[in-house]
């Protein structure tokens, strides 16, 4: 008798106990949550508080707030988030001042990390900033870091920056010729078009091997300058089967129909891929008077080349505007 009393003494005393330690932890859960939630009511207030700091003293007015109080890792990130809403010399104005706060510092240090990881991160970061700091160090990563991933992340960063060098020395620095044309590095030479449209046709008179010079004629077309036509109209009459093709896109990138001629006459190309891209080159410039041509290759032996020709055709009925469409569409897919 006394035994069972003192058994269930034991059981009633162990689950008092465990309720105890059930209760315990769900007040702490709660607790923590109370608290997880007040530090971050506080975290919000510190952030706009940071912001508005921000703001105030790009627009020139005195900054309010705590300064004192604010760490530069949630400076950089309330900058990091107000720099992608402002424009031209707000955005410049920004950038000064993170830099005389010293927020970009620890970026600056991370870039020199013996770490390759860190330093792409890094890149990322200066990237995003965009200043001529930034900028600088940059540069000197393209130039220098001995990982040519690094020198590849810090390329696109400056083409995110507009502030590639020069075609012939972003090819030099990450040796471009002595390999094949990666797609990052035709659209390093695309990005560089606009801003060395010169300088990239000067590559032209290299010896360049004809893949190579495909894709420089193909940035060609990103440049903008419709003075290229001529250039263009005699890389369409190389023997090499690329360039003849780059020369079509080119022209077709360009948008201007001073080529007409030899474009319409490239649908007539011993090559079906040179017809392929004549006929889109045609679609993208509306050129109406290459409907018959066009019409007739739809008995071309090749299906591709006859799959675009009836695309070519329905774009030219619709209208130069769907037609330019219908050819950015179809160009993708030739690169994807």
């Amino acid at each position: 008798m006394i035994s069972s009393w003192m058994f269930y003494n034991t059981i009633i005393g162990g689950s008092v106990w465990m309720a105890g330690v059930v209760i315990a932890i769900f007040g702490l859960l709660v607790l923590r949550r109370y608290i997880a939630e007040r530090r971050m009511a506080a975290n919000k207030r510190i952030d706009a508080a940071i912001t508005r700091s921000y703001l105030r003293r790009v627009a020139g007015h005195r900054p309010e707030g705590d300064e004192k109080s604010w760490t530069g890792e949630r400076r950089l990130a309330a900058v990091s988030q107000i720099q992608a809403l402002l424009r031209g010399g707000e955005r410049d104005r920004l950038m000064q001042i993170a830099e005389l706060d010293g927020l970009l510092a620890a970026t600056l240090r991370r870039s020199h990390s013996w770490r390759r990881s860190e330093r792409v991160s890094a890149i990322r970061m200066l990237q995003r900033f965009g200043s001529e700091a930034c900028v600088a160090r940059l540069r000197e990563m393209l130039a220098r870091d001995h990982s040519q991933r690094v020198r590849v992340e810090a390329a696109f960063a400056l083409a995110a920056a507009y502030a590639l060098p020069p075609p012939r020395e972003t090819m030099r620095i990450l040796g471009m010729t002595a390999r094949a044309p990666s797609k990052l590095d035709i659209a390093l030479l695309r990005a560089s078009a606009p801003e060395y449209p010169e300088q990239l046709a000067l590559l032209l008179e290299d010896d360049l091997s004809p893949v190579w010079r495909a894709q420089v004629i193909d940035s060609l077309g990103w440049s903008g300058n419709v003075g290229f036509i001529g250039l263009l109209e005699e890389a369409a009459r190389q023997e090499d089967v690329e360039v003849r093709c780059a020369a079509m896109r080119a022209c077709a990138k360009l948008g201007h129909p001073g080529g007409r001629e030899f474009i319409i006459s490239a649908l007539h190309d011993p090559a079906a891929t040179v017809r392929t891209q004549a006929v889109s080159a045609c679609s993208a410039l509306g050129l109406k008077e290459a409907e018959g041509d066009i019409r007739r290759l739809l008995c071309d032996p090749e299906l591709w080349v006859r799959l675009r020709a009836e695309q070519a055709l329905e774009a030219l009925a619709e209208g130069i505007g769907a037609a330019s469409s219908t050819f950015n569409h179809n160009t993708m897919m030739d690169y994807g």
